[in-house]
């Protein structure tokens, strides 16, 4: 279309992937996938996010990057009365301090907090008939146990030849949080969680969650590019660090030279 004299502009759900693609005009947002354009049912601020967008067509040059540094409002699905009764499906107990450092005893607590949750998985996956687990070739105490050996001083090696090291714990790390997320969706009665409240709970009262975010300490001070990589875009998500979206503080990237802002439409 650019060639036939259209001017383009896209939304970017994942910015380090749009710096590599390097679009004509692109705005990053910092909301969940599926939500282009923020909170559904919310036609003020959705209205808002393309006045931003639509701001990119005025750069002289491109290409352009804009970041759109506001995150979205609850919608309405998501502080409805249906949703004040939420609660994890069992009571799961934080790490114990002795854990820190430890990496037998914290896999203990990640492996004993997965037995706690088992059964609600299952019965999630007899309720919906199907489940996102498998991308890796471990099973579920499998993938902890090699997420967790990231932690020591020596690093597993890959459980299948066909993929590397960083590969497999990419998918270990997948897998865990998707049976988590399904886990947890198993509710007694009908009050389920916003994707604000689950991911709260993934990250902030979970063993695993404590697990990844020392796998994130781990990624950022290894001399490795492809950990460093895993670490600073694809584990902890903007929730957690506060980032733009590319796994640092800082929102410049080279490669957009000086085509780049905060978006804000007034």
């Amino acid at each position: 279309m650019e060639r036939e004299g259209f001017s383009t502009a896209s939304i970017s759900l994942v910015r380090p992937q749009t710096v590599k693609m390097k679009p004509p005009r692109a705005m990053w947002v910092p909301f969940e996938l599926g939500r282009p354009f923020g909170a559904p049912n919310n036609p003020k601020f959705q209205t808002k996010v393309l006045k931003a967008l639509l701001k990119t067509l005025e750069a002289e040059s491109g290409p352009v990057l804009a970041d759109f540094d506001e995150d979205a409002p609850l919608s309405s699905a998501d502080t409805g009365e249906e949703q004040e009764g939420w609660a994890c499906p069992i009571e799961l107990k934080a790490p114990p301090p002795q854990t820190e450092g430890d990496t037998a005893a914290l896999e203990q607590a990640l492996l004993r907090e997965i037995n706690q949750l088992r059964p609600w998985y299952e019965l999630s996956v007899e309720q919906r008939g199907r489940t996102t687990v498998g991308v890796s070739p471990l099973d579920i105490d499998g993938n902890a146990r090699y997420i967790i050996g990231f932690l020591g001083d020596e690093w597993p090696e890959s459980p299948s030849e066909d993929m590397t090291a960083t590969m497999a714990l990419k998918h270990a790390f997948e897998d865990v949080r998707a049976w988590y997320f399904e886990a947890v969706a198993a509710q007694p009665g009908r009050a389920t969680g916003t994707s604000d409240q689950v991911i709260h709970w993934f990250w902030h009262e979970t063993t695993a969650g404590a697990v990844l975010q020392k796998l994130d300490e781990v990624c950022r001070e290894s001399d490795d590019e492809t950990m460093q990589a895993f670490g600073g875009f694809l584990l902890l998500p903007r929730y957690v660090t506060g980032s733009v979206g590319d796994g640092s503080d800082g929102r410049k990237n080279a490669e957009f030279g000086d085509n780049q802002a905060i978006a804000a439409a007034e």
